[in-house]
């Protein structure tokens, strides 16, 4: 069977675009506010979250395939330890091979890792994924898709806190709103 790369091209796009929990769920709004806010943190945040989607997805995977808790209540709990454990072993890499970065990496990886558990990443793909490249292509086009809203935002940033908006829709109600629009636009777009 041979996969082209334009056959593979309209899933991703649609798993990054659709399926993107910003825009889905609202998701990560807080964390993509803070990447927008400054496009140095933007970057940092993003090649986080992306990490953290893909490292957490591959770790569910491992675990839902050699445990029996896979209906199990616990499950949110267990991912939570999963990417707590990743947010330790990150931390602790970073301090060894990249000593004299740690200070300026160590805010994206408490950001990107707190973003990860809000955004459910491994929990809602364990309930759709069953092998381990779905569980990977779920956790790419996660922090893709991620990445992509917060690049959205950081286009309008400057328009949603200027002193030109109307006070009560400047910050945080004008993400909102902003969030909502993109969010009807890119379903109707995808038809869902």
């Amino acid at each position: 069977m041979d996969i082209s790369s334009e056959s593979l091209l309209i899933p991703i796009l649609t798993a990054v675009i659709s399926n993107n929990f910003v825009f889905s769920k609202a998701f990560g709004v807080s964390t993509m506010i803070a990447a927008a806010k400054n496009k140095r943190l933007l970057r940092g945040i993003c090649i986080g979250v992306c990490y953290f989607s893909v490292t957490s997805s591959a770790a569910a995977w491992a675990v839902q395939t050699r445990t029996a808790l896979t209906d199990s209540a616990y499950i949110p709990l267990l991912y939570t330890v999963i990417i707590g454990s990743l947010y330790a072993v990150t931390l602790i890499a970073a301090r060894i091979f990249f000593s004299s970065k740690f200070e300026r990496m160590k805010k994206y990886v408490h950001i990107s890792a707190f973003n990860s558990v809000v955004m459910g990443t491994i929990f809602l793909c364990s309930r759709s994924c069953t092998g381990l490249r779905e569980y990977l292509t779920f956790g790419i086009c996660s922090g893709v898709g991620f990445s992509a809203a917060a690049l959205m935002l950081s286009g309008v940033y400057p328009v949603i806190y200027s002193k030109n908006t109307p006070r009560a829709f400047r910050g945080f109600p004008g993400v909102m709103i902003f969030t909502g629009i993109i969010s009807m636009a890119v379903r109707g777009i995808m038809g869902g």
